[in-house]
């Protein structure tokens, strides 16, 4: 009894005393200075460009190059689109300056609250384009303001586009679907667009419609249409690109990330695309090798090896699989993952006038409003190609057989994260500083070691507070990777 009213006290003394971010459900969404900001670039004109709302359009900056903006109240996050790939940049006021761009997001973001300042200066290192900027004050950021998480060190699955909108066509379902179960997923594309600047902010745009927080994995190799894998090939050797540039690509990624579960492309392109053709034949070849030290030794030296659990392609026959993207999820406001990946699909405007768009939506006279509706290609049917793992028995459930992770924040495993699985977490705490067992399970001890470096500690508490605190009393939504920072 002693001991949890001690650990209630220090609980109650780290609110007070500001170790826990306090959010009640007044909670406030940031004023938007964007409209109303002045813009001064330190050189040329027309800076209005980056304020039209046009990601076509673009301001460039030489190296040294810096923006002035000038706002009607402190300035507390600027949201900046690049035209092509993130650079660093810098904002300075009052004497000092905080750096941002380190991951080179082409949606970036900076939090500059700690600068107190109405009038912040940019600062860009090398030649860059913006194409957009956005302006706010303290507060919640609207929902389409992108906040990029680096990309996952261990995924639960890894998903393997080729093109820059195939993971809302012929994956459709299964990005959503995966993140309203609590997986980390990690995408990663085969090839670029860099040619098509626009194509890369509707990728992002997209991602991030459909849930997606941590960056993507983006395509090395070039786009180039073909309807046969040998065509594919011959596109891809005359650019300079070979058979074991791709594979070895692939088996860095399944290394880098550590997925799980991987889904690749139909074996026959789906609609016969040269490029998927090779994605699925190369991916396959890549799961083989991905756990053996000798083969590419660069990426196993750099990441270690990875030898995948379990592994499906779409469409394939063998042992099937068929999935349910109707069902309305809660996660998404009762959306059905075909629903939101159709969302994901109309961020790439550049693409709505193509014959996709009739395959996945249906046409004015057979409007769909179903995944289950599509027949060709339909994007519900897998089949399980590699296991490590053992067979599937007919769930129709990708994770079966991977073991279940903890709920992350449910100390008490009742399933929901709430105030006492703060007050279980800070109880653990305390009797492992007084060098005593935590009285914690296995399964509770991982729940309750949020930050995830292997101890549990008031810090730990902290963290489940402020999530319990944000997302069940201010009715707002914070992900773990927020909180913990």
């Amino acid at each position: 009894m002693k001991q949890q009213k001690w650990a209630a006290v220090l609980l109650s003394a780290a609110m007070l005393f500001g170790a826990v971010p306090v959010l009640h459900a007044s909670a406030e969404t940031a004023a938007e200075y964007t409209a109303s900001a002045a813009l001064r670039p330190s050189s040329g004109y027309n800076a209005n460009v980056m304020r039209d709302n046009n990601e076509k359009t673009y301001y460039t900056f030489a190296p040294g190059g810096t923006l002035t903006i000038t706002a009607s109240a402190p300035i507390a996050g600027i949201s900046v689109k690049f035209e092509k790939t993130g650079a660093a940049w810098h904002a300075a006021a009052n004497g000092t300056t905080l750096d941002f761009g380190q991951n080179r997001f082409q949606h970036d973001f900076g939090d500059v609250s700690a600068l107190g300042a109405s009038s912040v200066v940019l600062t860009f290192d090398a030649y860059i384009s913006v194409s957009e900027i956005r302006i706010f004050g303290a507060g919640d950021l609207p929902a389409d303001v992108q906040v990029w998480q680096p990309s996952y060190d261990k995924a639960d699955i890894a998903v393997f586009p080729t093109h820059n909108d195939d993971e809302h066509l012929f994956f459709l379902g299964l990005i959503p679907d995966a993140i309203a179960r609590g997986k980390k997923v990690q995408v990663i594309y085969l090839v670029h667009h860099n040619g098509e600047p626009i194509r890369l902010h509707e990728t992002l745009n997209a991602l991030w419609e459909v849930g997606l927080r941590h960056y993507p994995a983006l395509g090395r190799f070039p786009d180039q249409y073909s309807e046969t894998y040998q065509w594919a090939m011959n596109n891809f050797n005359s650019a300079g690109v070979y058979y074991d540039n791709i594979l070895s690509y692939q088996v860095e990624m399944l290394r880098r990330f550590k997925p799980d579960v991987v889904v690749g492309h139909d074996v026959n392109g789906e609609y016969g695309h040269g490029q998927h053709r090779v994605s699925s034949a190369t991916l396959m070849k890549a799961v083989g090798i991905s756990g053996d030290a000798a083969q590419y030794p660069q990426s196993a030296q750099n990441y270690g090896v990875w030898d995948v659990p379990k592994t499906y392609f779409h469409l394939l026959t063998t042992n099937p699989i068929i999935m349910n993207y109707d069902t309305p999820l809660d996660y998404f406001g009762g959306r059905t993952a075909y629903q939101v990946s159709l969302a994901g699909y109309a961020k790439h405007n550049s693409q709505q006038y193509t014959w996709f768009t009739g395959w996945v939506k249906g046409n004015s006279w057979a409007s769909y409003t179903k995944a289950s509706q599509i027949a060709t290609y339909s994007p519900l049917k897998y089949g399980l190609y590699r296991t490590t793992v053992g067979l599937d028995s007919g769930i129709n459930d990708m994770f079966e057989h991977i073991a279940v992770k903890p709920l992350q924040g449910d100390a008490d495993s009742d399933g929901e994260i709430t105030v006492a699985d703060a007050q279980r977490t800070l109880d653990a705490a305390v009797h492992i500083s007084a060098g005593n067992d935590s009285g914690l399970t296995d399964v509770q001890f991982a729940a309750a070691d949020v930050s995830g470096d292997g101890a549990v500690t008031i810090e730990d508490a902290q963290f489940i507070l402020t999530y319990y605190t944000r997302n069940s009393l201010s009715g707002r939504s914070l992900t773990w990777d927020q909180v913990i920072g």
